[in-house]
């Protein structure tokens, strides 16, 4: 499968047992990529910048606590920072985007969503160093 949560097993078995089986085995894949789906586009936004974008569906069983956390972590980063500060926040998580953009993913191993799906190896040096220059003077 190699995390391809889109393929789905031939539920149409001759035996009941396997029909259902397999019924059932199509579901729970569905389930957990519609949840992880709404989770990465959240996540997305957030790497854009945009501090307003949450988890949309209503999740259950064990995807409840992981939509209630992260919109609970976003409420609580925009208050901590203000609107101005997610104006800023917003600006700045632009402005790294368009560097990383400039800069290319083979010199810092960091790819934007919908990109290649590779392991992210650590950032060189210089790259946190502009990070850090971006982010300078980044308070509330």
């Amino acid at each position: 499968m190699n995390g391809d949560l889109t393929r789905r097993m031939n539920a149409d078995y001759t035996d009941p047992d396997f029909g259902r089986s397999a019924t059932m085995l199509n579901e729970l894949m569905s389930l957990i990529d519609n949840n992880l789906t709404d989770f990465n586009d959240a996540m997305a936004a957030l790497a854009q910048g945009d501090l307003h974008r949450g988890m949309r569906d209503k999740h259950r069983g064990a995807f409840g606590p992981l939509q209630k956390n992260f919109n609970l972590a976003m409420a609580t980063v925009r208050t901590v920072l203000g609107e101005q500060g997610a104006e800023r926040f917003t600006s700045k998580a632009s402005k790294f985007r368009r560097m990383l953009a400039a800069v290319g993913p083979s010199e810092t191993g960091l790819w934007p969503s919908g990109d290649d799906s590779r392991p992210v190896p650590p950032p060189p040096h210089d790259l946190w160093l502009r990070l850090a220059e971006a982010l300078n003077g980044f308070r509330r």
